[in-house]
């Protein structure tokens, strides 16, 4: 998209005022110069936003569509489709007008009340078609005094400007009586917009978000802007992050912070948004960005740009020191478990769960485990043996940090494809890529801890459910026999109902013919009136026993005979190897910026980690 003398043609003019805060209702004034609608024009909204992959079709909050001419008189723009208006020729200046609704507080849409406003550029600002390289201006009028303005934008003259449509597009704003914190890090100043009450300590917070960037910015000796800022909102049960070239939103529920996990949690989202200040703002697939905004833009490489940065966010929060290293282990350990359990982890690949982002991971539904894989989870796991590949075939001179160094030297802003990965990974790890992007990439293969392990002096522990049984529990065969038994069935747990919510497939109760939405109303004729309930009665089953079944399927009531077997699955811990030599330790603490972690007493005995 040409940006050069285009720059230099008159802007349009955007005013965004209160209709009613209380009922979360805006006015859209546009500006449009002299010109531009010499020939008509189709004036657009975007269907989704960058960073979350969903055609979300904001235009369904909009409405009151008018345009008048520069002398005052109206017209009506005709609408051609669910998101776009036929403007009628016209000379000279022309003034569209809308009103949005704004009622969804999350990082990708808008939500104004009377305590603060936060508008997402696409979500707001309409754009013609074949113009979205004019520049951008955005006044504020009408609101409450005492608010103030937070944006990446720079504010000149009294209004933010944006180069063009896709800046303003990468540019949220909030407005309110928030609070602001500065720091300056290597070569940048940084601003946090703090809105919302909450019981933690912001002080720490913005600390620990100065740990993170700087440790960030050393991975590409600098940062690619001078200016970046987080507009951190605090709501009950909010969590979220969304990035942007120069700045990210960020929610966060505000009642966390009386425990130092709420704190991890967050410092772990903030690592995450900014690192994709990199990753995908700036380094990515040339398919994502500049974008087409009026639907889906395809790319198999939502598990580099997300899974990987999920993987990184761990890594730098752990450098920066505000993430322990206890606190990783128990995260990997927990994916490394939930990825084993996943049936659809062998029904798709991460390339494929990347490029059906938009129709399967913004719209799960009962089938979803059982045939997908998650982009982010599973690809920060490719992340953690990735690493310890390029580590392990560097003789650990070269890791993750060292890939992006050189995929930022290389490409930039120019754009990035699997090749250059590839090509990447292999110069820093001297490994053939073929066979890691074949088994974890473009396919779904079987996960192996052996590199992880032999490079950190780290050991895969897998426990059965019985094993994880108390010491007292495990000498009672009886108790021990309970924890053994399995049928394959999964509940809810909000409301913790007996309803069906999965069925592992290949398991007892999939081949029995038990499925998802019918009900459980009793088993062995003892009545069931919650999942838990239902989980409990199972465990009353000896393993080679069955169970029947009483299930209400679609109004009728049938009883279903199901065999138990022995619970196939495991749980996985990421432990110390007692044996680890000092080299391994060395290479854990170069690798976590941590010391290599004590030994857990008693040591537990060891399994493969391959799962």
């Amino acid at each position: 998209m040409a940006k050069g003398p285009v720059r230099n043609i008159e802007p349009i003019k955007a005013v965004v005022r209160p209709i009613n805060l209380a009922q979360h209702e805006v006015e859209v004034d546009l500006e449009l110069p002299g010109g531009a609608l010499a020939k008509g024009a189709v004036a657009a909204l975007p269907a989704w936003t960058p960073g979350s992959y969903l055609v979300r079709d904001y235009a369904r909050f909009v409405d009151r569509v008018v345009l008048k001419d520069a002398e005052g008189a109206l017209h009506r723009p005709v609408k051609l489709d669910k998101q776009r208006w036929q403007l009628p020729a016209l000379k000279g200046k022309a003034f569209l007008s809308y009103r949005v609704f704004c009622s969804e507080l999350s990082v990708r849409t808008n939500h104004v009340d009377a305590a603060h406003a936060q508008l997402v550029g696409a979500a707001t600002f309409m754009y013609l078609e074949k113009e979205q390289h004019r520049s951008v201006e955005v006044r504020f009028e009408g609101f409450p005094k005492e608010w103030k303005v937070a944006s990446s934008l720079r504010l000149k003259d009294g209004a933010y400007r944006a180069s063009d449509y896709e800046e303003l597009v990468d540019s949220p704003f909030e407005l309110g009586a928030f609070r602001i914190h500065a720091f300056h890090a290597l070569n940048a100043d940084f601003e946090f917009a703090i809105s919302g009450e909450h019981n933690g300590n912001e002080v720490r917070i913005v600390e620990g978000a100065k740990q993170i960037v700087t440790q960030a910015g050393s991975i590409f000796g600098g940062f690619p802007f001078d200016h970046f800022t987080f507009l951190l909102t605090f709501s009950p049960n909010a969590r979220g992050g969304l990035e942007h070239k120069n700045s990210t939103s960020l929610l966060s529920d505000p009642f966390r912070f009386n425990k130092t996990a709420g704190y991890e949690g967050l410092f772990g989202l903030i690592s995450h948004e900014f690192f994709h200040a990199w990753n995908v703002k700036r380094l990515h697939d040339p398919v994502l960005g500049p974008f087409d905004y009026s639907g889906e833009n395809y790319t198999k490489l939502l598990w580099f740009h997300e899974g990987i940065t999920d993987y990184m966010d761990d890594l730098i929060g752990m450098k920066a020191g505000v993430i322990p290293w206890s606190t990783e282990a128990k995260e990997w350990g927990r994916r490394w478990t939930e990825n084993g359990e996943r049936p659809g982890r062998a029904e798709q690949s991460l390339e494929e769960a990347s490029f059906d982002a938009w129709i399967r991971f913004y719209k799960p539904n009962e089938f979803t485990p059982n045939s997908t894989v998650d982009y982010y989870e599973t690809g920060a796991l490719v992340g953690l043996m990735m690493d310890a590949q390029i580590r392990m075939g560097s003789k650990g001179s070269k890791g993750m940090e060292d890939l992006f160094a050189l995929l930022w030297q290389r490409h930039g802003e120019k754009g990035l494809t699997d090749a250059d990965i590839r090509k990447a990974y292999q110069e820093l790890s001297g490994l053939d890529p073929e066979l890691f992007w074949n088994a974890h990439i473009r396919h779904s293969g079987p996960f192996d801890s052996s590199a992880i392990e032999a490079v950190y002096g780290l050991k895969f522990e897998a426990k059965a459910p019985w094993e994880s049984l108390p010491p007292e529990d495990l000498k009672d065969l009886t108790l021990a026999r309970f924890a053994k038994s399995y049928v394959g069935l999964e509940f809810g747990t909000m409301p913790d109902a007996p309803t069906i919510k999965n069925v592992i497939p290949g398991s007892p109760a999939f081949e029995s013919g038990l499925s998802y939405g019918q009900e459980i109303l009793a088993v062995n004729g003892w009545r069931t009136t919650s999942g838990t309930e239902v989980q409990k009665r199972i465990a009353d089953v000896a393993v080679d026993e069955n169970i029947e079944f009483t299930v209400a399927d679609r109004g009728r009531v049938k009883t279903i005979s199901v065999p138990v077997i022995e619970n196939p699955r495991r749980t996985y811990r990421i432990l110390p190897d007692p044996m680890a030599s000092e080299q391994q330790k060395a290479m854990f603490t170069k690798w976590t910026g941590q010391a290599f972690p004590v030994q857990p007493q008693p040591a537990m005995k060891s399994r493969s980690g391959k799962l």
